[in-house]
């Protein structure tokens, strides 16, 4: 495990600029709610790499330290079971006192805790186990209803490692030739038991929750990273009775790969909490762009498809409006947040509509282009009231 610590690598990078740029906002939103907040790391490792670049803890802990400065009632917990993971994590939580708090011991075994905090607190959940066994769907699900029992606010960001239960799939099922060499070649995200031999269906069943996923992998229609999104789209769908919005974003290794190394799920309860991760996950994937096609040229290589593009976007919004319904500014966006998850900031839907408004192909219940979230779209002109 000394080796999976000791160098940070760029798809980790990106996934903690996603934690980093969603705190940074989620903070004082939920401290409006006027409850303590609390941040859970389930899996928090050692806490820093061995190159010294941070992780997931450094990152919850100076947010802590940045926002108790200011007054802000934040703590966090950072649970971790390994004994010499643990050790590293002690040392290295101790620069940001008490209300950054190392926990030994399995998630499992420290829910009563959370539950209980959760009764007066906002919990946001940060789910990114070093292993894929450390996710049973069964045991999860039991976490977010308890928490959300608890809890008028509760936000979940997991590492959902679809490629390596994939992998594991279809070895179980007997199909090693339908695992593609660019999953077998890489550094790995997430330690795997590959000596340890195919890992049996129940295994699988209990991390999936179901057995949905073997039709899935056998599915002769569906190359393997066609797998991996069916795959993630169903464990999303089975979070969804304990939240009520459900998003995710690819992360892969180099933009040229066809298979992410993972998929990062974002769940919550609150329309606010989607918008604040899309545009998280916007800016996360500059920083990832930028750092494999602009740093160290004298152009910029960025590929075109991944420039804003808001004619795009326009036509998307505009097929979300019913043709003879309407619909709120914010609900027009939130839809298209989740038809276009992680791609377009927030203002980019905003100016979307706005365009389409000022072109005449949408029309406002105030007659007007510049409007706020509660106004009325729809396709027709609005009748005005009679006098």
């Amino acid at each position: 495990m000394g080796d999976f610590f000791g160098k940070k690598r760029d798809w980790s990078r990106y996934k903690d600029f996603i934690l980093g740029y969603y705190l940074e906002p989620y903070v004082p939103k939920v401290n409006t709610l006027k409850r303590p907040i609390l941040v859970v790391d389930c899996f928090a490792g050692r806490g820093e790499f061995g190159d010294g670049q941070p992780g997931s803890p450094v990152i919850i802990g100076s947010t802590i330290e940045k926002w108790r400065a200011k007054g802000v009632p934040i703590r966090g917990l950072f649970i971790e079971a390994d004994p010499e993971n643990y050790r590293y994590l002690v040392a290295v939580l101790d620069r940001y006192g008490e209300h950054a708090e190392p926990r030994t011991g399995t998630f499992d075994e420290h829910l009563p805790e959370i539950a209980a905090l959760a009764r007066n607190h906002t919990v946001f959940l940060y789910v990114d186990p070093y292993s894929v066994r450390g996710l049973v769907f069964d045991r999860m699900k039991a976490v977010y209803d308890q928490i959300r029992s608890s809890s008028s606010s509760v936000e979940v960001l997991l590492n959902f490692n679809s490629a390596t239960f994939m992998r594991w799939a279809l070895a179980a099922l007997q199909r090693h030739q339908d695992i593609p060499a660019e999953t077998a070649d890489e550094p790995l995200d997430q330690l795997e038991d590959a000596s340890a031999g195919p890992v049996e269906l129940a295994t699988l069943d209990a991390i999936a929750g179901g057995d949905y996923w073997r039709a899935i992998a056998l599915d002769p229609d569906l190359d393997f990273p066609q797998k991996l999104g069916r795959l993630t789209s169903e464990y999303m769908g089975r979070m969804l009775p304990s939240f009520r919005y459900v998003a995710s974003c690819a992360i892969k290794a180099k933009y040229h790969h066809r298979v992410p190394k993972y998929h990062l799920i974002y769940a919550t309860r609150h329309e606010d909490g989607l918008e604040l991760i899309n545009d998280a996950m916007c800016k996360a994937r500059r920083e990832f762009l930028g750092a494999e096609f602009t740093e160290g040229t004298l152009f910029d290589l960025t590929p075109d498809e991944e420039v804003p593009d808001l004619s795009e976007l326009r036509k998307g919004l505009l097929a979300l409006v019913p043709e003879d319904g309407r619909l709120s500014r914010k609900a027009l966006r939130l839809r298209g947040l989740l038809a276009h998850f992680g791609r377009h900031e927030i203002k980019d839907h905003n100016a979307a509509i706005g365009d389409l408004l000022k072109s005449g192909r949408l029309h406002s219940d105030t007659g007007k282009a510049r409007i706020n979230d509660n106004v009325l779209l729809a396709r027709a002109p609005f009748i005005p009231p009679r006098p």
